[in-house]
């Protein structure tokens, strides 16, 4: 019997101790948020590397007299959570930052978010691209998730170095010239194989991902239907991505690993496909390859990859002072110093042509005018629809594509099982 008292005893105890603990998560989380003992409104922000705004919000959590707690984790922890988070009810922060494909993805539960409609977003429309504001409004208009951050137009970044050593011209605009399509790109990368021995891009992954993007439609049409198989660039975009490989042109590392910020800095690679926000990566990854590289146009336009928004969760207990705080942030006069400081590209059209912009030039990129660069790249993007699925489809090919660089399928097979595999999950 005294035993078992004392088993009771250590139950109760327990139990008390897990409840205690419980009681003690709460508090914690409710703290992560809301109000701070002085008062003071506290701002939960979740951001990813590279977007380059934390010193704005700082600056302007001090000059409004509140408190933010700005969370940095990898791009697709920012995503997974904010999904877990608002299928539970719980967890979400203040503002958190969305990609451009995942806001589609969010659609589908708009009521997860703030409606930025309500909150006074009508009147700053004009003020950014309309193709990007689009992007984070509902089908029917009457919903915005979100305000758009930057967007990626994309120029060529390129080694100085190994083009002079494979006697090609090293001025951007005579490399813009000589590069006009995606085949002139090839014979540059054979001479520069055949003079250096180094290859011309880092990852087929990413020839892929620009050429998909060109022509106006990607994975689905304006109806919202998914056309993969039907939009014939998509196909074409891959047989480029296999000639790459087929004749030796790309190295086998994964972008964002440290093997690449290796490559960046030694010039494994003449060229990388570089949307605008790459150059902060590029910088942070290869600090030693200052003034090693320089822009250029790409071939056969332009293009747009990434590009993200800033979302106003549902559970948000301040979504006023939220609003204020992004609406600021993402005006025209503070993306001009977002893009100043890191080179992220401003989604407000507005300032384009103001002197101070068109004047930004970067050391790193052998005295680059990086404005008027990624300025006259923007202008030539073609906006493309992103879908629910794209993230999914994306990853699908890409998958096909590193099995062909791997050496553990063919171009032709591994296309095959990856048309498969959309049929599979897309039927679901």
């Amino acid at each position: 019997m005294v035993k078992q008292h004392r088993m009771k005893v250590f139950f109760i105890m327990l139990f008390c101790f897990f409840l205690l603990v419980g009681v003690a998560g709460c508090k914690a989380r409710d703290a992560s948020g809301g109000e701070t003992k002085d008062g003071k409104v506290k701002l939960t922000i979740w951001l990813w590397p590279g977007m380059g705004i934390e010193d704005q919000i700082k600056q302007y959590a001090k000059e409004n007299n509140i408190d933010v707690d700005i969370q940095i984790s990898e791009f697709n922890d920012v995503h997974n959570n904010l999904t877990t988070a608002l299928a539970a009810g719980s967890g979400a922060p203040d503002i958190s930052a969305v990609e451009v494909k995942g806001i589609d993805k969010m659609k589908a539960n708009p009521e997860h978010f703030h409606n930025l409609y309500d909150l006074g977003a009508k009147e700053l429309k004009g003020d950014y691209l309309e193709w990007k504001w689009k992007q984070a409004e509902t089908i029917d208009g009457k919903y915005l998730l979100g305000l758009p951050t930057d967007i990626g137009p994309q120029a060529m970044a390129y080694r100085v170095d190994v083009f002079e050593q494979a006697g090609l011209p090293t001025d951007r605009e005579e490399v813009s010239k000589l590069i006009q399509t995606w085949d002139d790109y090839i014979k540059v990368g054979e001479q520069i194989k055949a003079k250096t021995g180094k290859a011309l891009i880092d990852s087929p992954n990413a020839l892929y991902s620009v050429i998909e993007g060109q022509s106006g439609e990607k994975y689905y049409d304006q109806k919202g239907n998914i056309i993969v198989k039907e939009n014939k660039n998509i196909k074409r975009a891959y047989d480029y991505a296999m000639k790459i490989i087929d004749k030796g042109l790309a190295t086998k590392v994964d972008q964002w690993s440290s093997e690449w910020g290796t490559g960046m800095t030694k010039g494994d690679f003449a060229t990388l496909l570089a949307p605008a926000w790459m150059m902060t990566f590029m910088k942070e990854n290869a600090p030693d390859a200052a003034g090693k590289w320089d822009l250029a146009q790409i071939p056969e336009g332009s293009g747009n990859q990434g590009g993200s928004f800033l979302t106003i969760p549902k559970q948000s207990k301040h979504p006023e002072e939220a609003f204020k705080l992004i609406k600021w942030l993402l005006s025209p006069e503070q993306q001009l110093v977002t893009f100043k400081e890191s080179g992220n590209f401003p989604s407000t059209p507005g300032i384009y042509e103001n002197e101070d912009f068109q004047s930004v030039t970067s050391d790193y990129f052998n005295g680059a005018p990086t404005a008027k660069i990624y300025g006259e790249a923007a202008k030539r993007v073609k906006p493309v629809l992103e879908g629910p699925k794209s993230i999914q489809i994306e990853q699908i090919i890409g998958d096909a594509i590193k099995r062909v660089r791997d050496g553990k399928s063919t171009p032709e097979k591994s296309w095959n099982t990856a048309m498969k595999q959309l049929d599979r999950e897309l039927s679901r």
